[in-house]
């Protein structure tokens, strides 16, 4: 249970990470096509800055959806079944752009200026994708580890 705690606060924090990283460049690259020049230390300094300023409030907003969403696909894989991981990477396909929709219909804004258009909503939820693959493979993982060590304490 500790190590599936662990796991999902990485991967968490993975996914805010990521679609931090994302978002800065998205924006970045419309400035950019004005026609003005970034260097990559402005690049990075602004990664940096995004970072300590969006992640706070990103990591909440993802983790709230993650731990729905994860729930929801480990109760679907145990009642329905199919492919664990499917379920895991459906679930971090819908509940970044669902948590997006909610806050704009709810608030009337866009807090993340990237998921204004199409593209940068694919490509941040992308990043919770990965990240909810990457939970799947390594609770999984952890979940087989113990099945062998199981059988191997029953010899």
């Amino acid at each position: 249970m500790l190590k599936t705690i662990v796991l999902f606060i990485f991967t968490s924090l993975t996914a805010t990470l990521l679609v931090c990283i994302v978002s800065t460049q998205i924006v970045l690259a419309d400035v950019q096509s004005f026609g003005l020049s970034i260097p990559a230390a402005v690049r990075l300094d602004a990664t940096i800055k995004d970072i300590l300023g969006l992640a706070p409030a990103l990591y909440l907003l993802i983790s709230i959806g993650f731990f729905i969403g994860f729930i929801l696909a480990k109760y679907a894989h145990q009642f329905m079944g199919g492919n664990r991981t499917a379920w895991y990477i459906a679930s971090g396909c819908t509940t970044f752009p669902l948590t997006m929709y909610l806050i704009q219909y709810i608030m009337g804004l866009t807090i993340i200026a990237s998921t204004r258009t199409p593209l940068g909503l694919f490509l941040t939820t992308c990043c919770c994708i990965f990240s909810a693959w990457l939970f799947a493979f390594l609770t999984s993982r952890t979940k087989n580890q113990l099945i062998t060590q199981g059988n191997q304490n029953d010899k």
